[in-house]
């Protein structure tokens, strides 16, 4: 059996185990030790016969990490560059898909009970630097504890 027909086999098992990008998959594939060149030639045969779409699974990584992860955009974003979706694909896949993080930041926030927590400014910063470590940004956060009642005990607020 020659070496691409190796490589095929190879890349048909680990797409077996989970979607992967492009990327990935030549990464993985020259970690086995097969050349560049062949890596390069499966990926080519790969995509053109639709066993590899990095849209079809930036798509799929989004809703996931909206819906089941509570991630936000930011942090979806720099998740999908290492895994080797350029940022022109992101953008496109984000403009389409028009993701509701408000409500999964909600619920976020809800399921692990976060606002029990905060009874003074410091508490509050902690956790929006929590949700800012998730993807959310600071428009998004600030929009989300504005709808909690949340009662601070200290008078002085901090200087942003």
């Amino acid at each position: 059996m020659d070496a691409l027909m190796r490589a095929q086999n190879a890349a048909m098992a680990m797409l077996g185990r989970r979607m992967l990008t492009c990327q990935e998959l030549y990464d993985r594939l020259c970690r086995k030790g097969y050349d560049k060149e062949i890596a390069e030639k499966v990926i080519e045969q790969f995509l053109s016969v639709g066993y590899l779409d990095d849209r079809r699974y930036a798509e799929l990584y989004l809703e996931d990490s909206v819906k089941l992860n509570a991630k936000g955009i930011y942090r979806i974003r720099q998740e999908l560059l290492l895994k080797g979706i350029s940022g022109t694909l992101i953008d496109q896949v984000l403009e389409d898909s028009k993701p509701d993080t408000a409500d999964a930041l909600m619920q976020y926030i809800g399921e692990r009970n976060l606002l029990q927590g905060v009874h003074s400014w410091k508490d509050l910063e902690k956790l929006k630097a929590r949700l800012v470590r998730r993807g959310y940004s600071l428009s998004e956060i600030r929009s989300c504890l504005e709808k909690a009642d949340l009662t601070i005990e200290e008078e002085k607020e901090p200087l942003d």
